[in-house]
């Protein structure tokens, strides 16, 4: 792999808060107690790239006011999974110094999930949003809120003339390979950010593999899997009954497409000296607590 990365350019990546989740951990993990309730962040983060002074923002958390949520959701919020808010993103980037009504250019969204989806109204109109392929599915048409009142997903989420769903990993005038992954996309066209299609978790689920600096890559996996546990492969991922509607659930879309990306998040490590952060990874922040913190 080293061969085909030679990257010209650098990013500098900042962690933002996004809140904390309190996860039933036998919703996530095979074999997990019903009373383990973990405490885990949802972390969202700020992407500069150092040639151009391009700023992005990678995933939103959680938003405060969670009553603004679809009721479906924020039922499930003071039912199932509770959350606890003291700074979210907006706020972070301000007491970082960023000003997110001029001085963010995008927004990428690694999936459409509640607690990764935050509160995209706190941006001016100069920040566009980056969604994954497939992901406008989830908020357009019958089966979206408010058009369904029990949907989980917003259509009004997302600002419209400002949201750009990404192609097709078929396209391959946009995606390219780059090993192990079949598709990917060099952001700045420099080796700095590449995105990458993540399938499995939810439609047009995206991680990014970061050059931070001379021979330091950072890969942010957001939802490939929600316990270090199981991306190290000493654990599983639950298949549940779920506590409001009884019915089997698994915390992915599709299981057997998670457990392929899953597998190749583990091979990257193997084939580059790469730091690999889950969104909701809580053994990390606790040995990090100030990493990537401005």
């Amino acid at each position: 792999m080293s061969s085909a990365l030679k990257p010209s350019g650098t990013v500098r990546l900042q962690r933002l808060e996004g809140g904390y989740v309190k996860l039933p951990m036998h919703l996530f993990v095979k074999g997990a107690s019903t009373e383990n309730i973990r405490r885990v962040p949802s972390m969202c983060w700020l992407i500069t790239h150092e040639p151009s002074q391009t700023k992005i923002v990678f995933d939103l958390g959680v938003r405060k006011d969670i009553e603004n949520y679809p009721p479906a959701i924020h039922e499930r919020l003071k039912t199932v999974i509770l959350t606890d808010v003291q700074q979210d993103s907006i706020a972070s980037l301000e007491k970082a110094g960023i000003n997110p009504n001029s001085d963010v250019d995008s927004v990428i969204i690694s999936h459409l999930h509640w607690d990764h989806i935050g509160d995209p109204s706190g941006f001016g109109r100069r920040t566009r949003f980056i969604i994954g392929p497939g992901a406008k599915t989830l908020i357009e048409g019958k089966d979206a809120y408010p058009t369904n009142k029990a949907g989980h997903f917003d259509s009004n989420a997302l600002p419209h003339d400002r949201t750009e769903e990404l192609p097709p990993p078929s396209e391959t005038s946009y995606w390219t390979s780059l090993e192990p992954f079949s598709a990917v996309h060099d952001w700045f066209g420099d080796g700095s950010m590449y995105v990458v299609n993540a399938p499995g978790h939810l439609p047009g689920h995206l991680n990014l593999l970061l050059h931070t600096g001379s021979d330091k890559w950072v890969y942010l996996a957001a939802d490939s899997t929600h316990d270090p546990a199981i991306l190290s492969g000493s654990a599983e991922t639950a298949i549940y009954t779920d506590p409001l509607t009884g019915l089997f659930k698994c915390a992915h879309a599709n299981k057997e497409m998670a457990d392929i990306h899953l597998g190749l998040v583990r091979k990257l490590k193997e084939l580059l000296p790469v730091e690999v952060i889950l969104a909701h990874d809580h053994s990390w922040l606790e040995a990090n607590p100030d990493r990537f913190k401005s």
